[in-house]
Protein backbone atom coordinates (compact mmCIF):
# COMPACT_ATOMS: atom_id res chain seq x y z
CA UNK A 1 0.00 0.00 0.00
CA UNK A 2 1.19 3.45 -0.64
CA UNK A 3 1.90 6.08 1.73
CA UNK A 4 0.40 9.22 0.94
CA UNK A 5 4.21 10.61 0.84
CA UNK A 6 4.31 8.43 -2.73
CA UNK A 7 1.85 10.24 -4.11
CA UNK A 8 1.70 11.28 -7.94
CA UNK A 9 1.43 15.17 -7.83
CA UNK A 10 -0.13 16.80 -11.11
CA UNK A 11 0.71 20.01 -12.40
CA UNK A 12 -2.27 22.44 -12.03
CA UNK A 13 -2.78 26.23 -13.55
CA UNK A 14 -5.87 27.97 -12.74
CA UNK A 15 -6.90 29.63 -16.09
CA UNK A 16 -9.87 31.33 -14.13
CA UNK A 17 -9.13 32.66 -10.79
CA UNK A 18 -11.86 31.35 -9.50
CA UNK A 19 -11.04 27.82 -10.68
CA UNK A 20 -11.63 24.84 -8.53
CA UNK A 21 -8.69 22.00 -8.20
CA UNK A 22 -10.78 18.55 -8.25
CA UNK A 23 -10.80 15.90 -5.63
CA UNK A 24 -12.85 12.84 -5.04
CA UNK A 25 -15.69 12.96 -2.96
CA UNK A 26 -15.35 10.62 -0.60
CA UNK A 27 -11.85 8.68 0.15
CA UNK A 28 -11.39 5.79 -2.18
CA UNK A 29 -13.83 7.61 -4.96
CA UNK A 30 -12.11 7.15 -8.76
CA UNK A 31 -13.23 10.36 -10.24
CA UNK A 32 -12.99 13.67 -9.13
CA UNK A 33 -15.03 16.35 -9.20
CA UNK A 34 -15.02 18.81 -11.76
CA UNK A 35 -16.87 22.55 -12.00
CA UNK A 36 -17.98 24.92 -14.44
CA UNK A 37 -15.84 28.21 -14.80
CA UNK A 38 -17.48 28.99 -17.75
CA UNK A 39 -19.52 28.01 -21.17
CA UNK A 40 -18.50 28.07 -24.68
CA UNK A 41 -21.29 27.84 -27.62
CA UNK A 42 -20.93 26.48 -30.73
CA UNK A 43 -21.63 28.58 -33.69
CA UNK A 44 -22.07 27.54 -37.18
CA UNK A 45 -21.33 30.73 -39.45
CA UNK A 46 -21.29 30.70 -43.43
CA UNK A 47 -19.91 26.99 -42.86
CA UNK A 48 -17.50 27.26 -40.36
CA UNK A 49 -17.72 26.36 -37.11
CA UNK A 50 -16.53 27.75 -33.76
CA UNK A 51 -16.66 28.64 -30.28
CA UNK A 52 -17.42 31.84 -28.62
CA UNK A 53 -17.79 32.61 -24.30
CA UNK A 54 -20.80 32.95 -23.59
CA UNK A 55 -21.02 35.86 -20.81
CA UNK A 56 -23.10 34.41 -18.21
CA UNK A 57 -23.47 32.66 -14.72
CA UNK A 58 -25.99 30.30 -16.10
CA UNK A 59 -26.63 28.63 -19.16
CA UNK A 60 -30.27 27.53 -20.04
CA UNK A 61 -29.48 23.81 -22.24
CA UNK A 62 -32.25 22.85 -24.43
CA UNK A 63 -32.95 19.29 -25.35
CA UNK A 64 -30.45 17.85 -27.55
CA UNK A 65 -28.20 21.16 -27.36
CA UNK A 66 -24.57 20.71 -26.41
CA UNK A 67 -22.29 23.25 -24.96
CA UNK A 68 -18.72 23.12 -23.74
CA UNK A 69 -18.68 23.84 -20.16
CA UNK A 70 -14.78 25.40 -19.56
CA UNK A 71 -13.41 23.57 -15.66
CA UNK A 72 -11.06 26.45 -15.67
CA UNK A 73 -7.82 25.18 -15.36
CA UNK A 74 -4.78 22.87 -17.57
CA UNK A 75 -2.58 20.36 -16.53
CA UNK A 76 0.81 18.58 -17.07
CA UNK A 77 -0.45 15.20 -16.96
CA UNK A 78 2.81 13.28 -15.94
CA UNK A 79 4.52 10.92 -19.07
CA UNK A 80 2.52 7.86 -19.50
CA UNK A 81 -1.01 9.00 -17.74
CA UNK A 82 -4.05 10.73 -18.84
CA UNK A 83 -7.19 11.37 -17.74
CA UNK A 84 -11.18 10.49 -18.72
CA UNK A 85 -13.69 13.03 -18.49
CA UNK A 86 -17.39 11.01 -17.91
CA UNK A 87 -20.34 12.23 -17.07
CA UNK A 88 -21.79 12.70 -13.38
CA UNK A 89 -24.41 9.93 -12.73
CA UNK A 90 -26.92 11.85 -10.71
CA UNK A 91 -26.71 14.50 -13.47
CA UNK A 92 -27.55 11.74 -15.72
CA UNK A 93 -30.25 10.78 -13.86
CA UNK A 94 -31.80 13.55 -12.62
CA UNK A 95 -31.70 15.94 -15.10
CA UNK A 96 -30.72 13.85 -18.68
CA UNK A 97 -27.10 15.14 -19.25
CA UNK A 98 -24.29 13.76 -20.34
CA UNK A 99 -20.66 14.12 -21.55
CA UNK A 100 -20.76 13.87 -25.66
CA UNK A 101 -17.26 12.04 -26.37
CA UNK A 102 -17.47 9.84 -23.05
CA UNK A 103 -15.29 9.60 -21.74
CA UNK A 104 -13.25 12.73 -22.84
CA UNK A 105 -9.70 12.20 -23.03
CA UNK A 106 -7.18 14.11 -21.98
CA UNK A 107 -3.44 13.48 -23.28
CA UNK A 108 -0.13 13.55 -21.24
CA UNK A 109 0.73 16.57 -23.84
CA UNK A 110 -2.17 18.40 -23.58
CA UNK A 111 -1.86 22.08 -22.22
CA UNK A 112 -4.68 23.98 -23.07
CA UNK A 113 -7.60 24.64 -20.53
CA UNK A 114 -9.80 21.41 -20.16
CA UNK A 115 -13.23 21.49 -21.16
CA UNK A 116 -16.64 18.70 -20.72
CA UNK A 117 -19.01 18.77 -23.82
CA UNK A 118 -22.43 18.98 -21.94
CA UNK A 119 -25.46 17.12 -23.90
CA UNK A 120 -28.63 17.45 -22.66
CA UNK A 121 -30.40 14.13 -23.41
CA UNK A 122 -33.63 15.21 -21.63
CA UNK A 123 -36.88 16.75 -22.93
CA UNK A 124 -36.93 19.78 -20.75
CA UNK A 125 -34.19 22.60 -20.85
CA UNK A 126 -31.86 22.21 -18.31
CA UNK A 127 -30.02 25.32 -16.47
CA UNK A 128 -26.41 24.95 -15.99
CA UNK A 129 -24.53 27.39 -13.60
CA UNK A 130 -21.00 28.42 -13.10
CA UNK A 131 -19.62 26.73 -9.84
CA UNK A 132 -21.43 23.54 -9.99
CA UNK A 133 -20.00 20.40 -10.33
CA UNK A 134 -20.63 18.99 -14.16
CA UNK A 135 -18.70 15.93 -14.29
CA UNK A 136 -16.18 13.43 -13.29
CA UNK A 137 -12.03 12.94 -14.08
CA UNK A 138 -10.25 9.71 -13.93
CA UNK A 139 -6.48 9.48 -13.93
CA UNK A 140 -5.66 6.49 -16.72
CA UNK A 141 -2.38 4.28 -16.95
CA UNK A 142 -1.83 4.13 -20.37
CA UNK A 143 -0.28 0.83 -21.78
CA UNK A 144 1.86 0.33 -24.69
CA UNK A 145 0.74 -1.90 -27.41
CA UNK A 146 0.83 -2.78 -30.87
CA UNK A 147 -1.37 -4.92 -33.36
CA UNK A 148 -0.32 -8.08 -34.22
CA UNK A 149 -2.42 -8.78 -38.17
CA UNK A 150 -3.13 -12.22 -38.02
CA UNK A 151 -5.49 -14.50 -40.48
CA UNK A 152 -7.12 -16.59 -37.81
CA UNK A 153 -8.22 -15.60 -34.00
CA UNK A 154 -8.34 -17.69 -31.02
CA UNK A 155 -11.78 -19.09 -30.36
CA UNK A 156 -14.00 -17.81 -27.62
CA UNK A 157 -17.62 -18.87 -26.20
CA UNK A 158 -18.86 -16.13 -27.38
CA UNK A 159 -17.40 -16.70 -30.92
CA UNK A 160 -19.07 -14.67 -33.86
CA UNK A 161 -22.14 -13.45 -31.70
CA UNK A 162 -22.55 -9.91 -32.48
CA UNK A 163 -23.97 -6.94 -30.56
CA UNK A 164 -26.81 -8.16 -27.93
CA UNK A 165 -25.85 -11.76 -28.34
CA UNK A 166 -24.88 -12.12 -24.78
CA UNK A 167 -27.84 -11.03 -23.88
CA UNK A 168 -29.94 -13.84 -25.85
CA UNK A 169 -31.56 -17.03 -23.67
Amino acid sequence: MKKDSERMTIPFKKINKEAIVPKPSKKGDAGADAYIMGFKKIINENGRKELIEVNSDTYSLKPLERIGCSLGFATAIPEGFYFRVVPRSGLGLWEGLSIVNSPGTIDTGYRNEWMAIVVNLSNADVTLRRGERICQIILGKIHQYEFVETDELPESERGLGGFGSTGKK
